[in-house]
């Protein structure tokens, strides 16, 4: 019967009906509330590994001083090579500061926010800022160390389809854990 009526809303004379504006309110609502109930009874993760904070921030740091020295140099040597009265070069090496802090600033703000992202350990998958890789998916396990790694006793593991576990302290042992998860994946296949 409702949805009759609501079919025949086309038909002028049910146009300014009330039941039919009652009843649209109605599945508005309860689109709403399915939507809450989806956003309630989403899956929660059955672990979350953080990564080290000092291994992913410091190199980031050392290198935004780095190229901001080179930066700043660079401008130096322009200003220096031009002929430019004091006012001017006064002016332009203020705005080149104030530029290489901005990009600095942001530069230490996305980075400070992508080491706080977990990793996320679902039951199918694996997911770290939006991306996401299946545990039937994963190629490898085996953890590897650069310089920076080394130093301050981390690890990364390229699980494959460009997906790494990166800045992992190693006292997690976390390839182990990851060999179940790839086991585990490929039965459920």
């Amino acid at each position: 019967m409702i949805l009759a009526i609501i079919q025949e809303e086309a038909n002028p004379r049910f146009i300014n009906f009330p039941l039919v504006t009652t009843i649209k309110k109605l599945i508005n609502n309860i689109k709403i509330y399915n939507v809450l109930l989806e956003m309630i009874d989403q899956e929660v993760p059955s672990y979350v590994l953080h990564k080290s904070k000092s291994r992913s921030l410091i190199p980031k740091m050392l290198g935004f001083l780095v190229l901001g020295a080179l930066f700043y140099a660079g401008i130096l040597l322009n200003i220096s090579l031009l002929e430019l009265r004091n006012e001017e070069e006064s002016i332009i090496i203020l705005i080149s500061m104030l530029i290489l802090f901005l990009v600095i600033s942001v530069g230490v703000y996305l980075a400070i926010r992508r080491a706080n992202l977990p990793y996320l350990f679902y039951r199918d998958r694996i997911m770290f800022n939006g991306n996401a890789i299946l545990y039937a998916g994963i190629t490898n396990t085996q953890p590897h160390q650069n310089l920076w790694d080394k130093m301050f006793k981390t690890e990364s593991i390229n699980l494959g389809n460009d997906f790494s576990i990166k800045h992992i302290p190693q006292t997690m042992q976390i390839q182990n854990y990851l060999q179940q998860l790839v086991q585990y994946g490929r039965r459920m296949r």
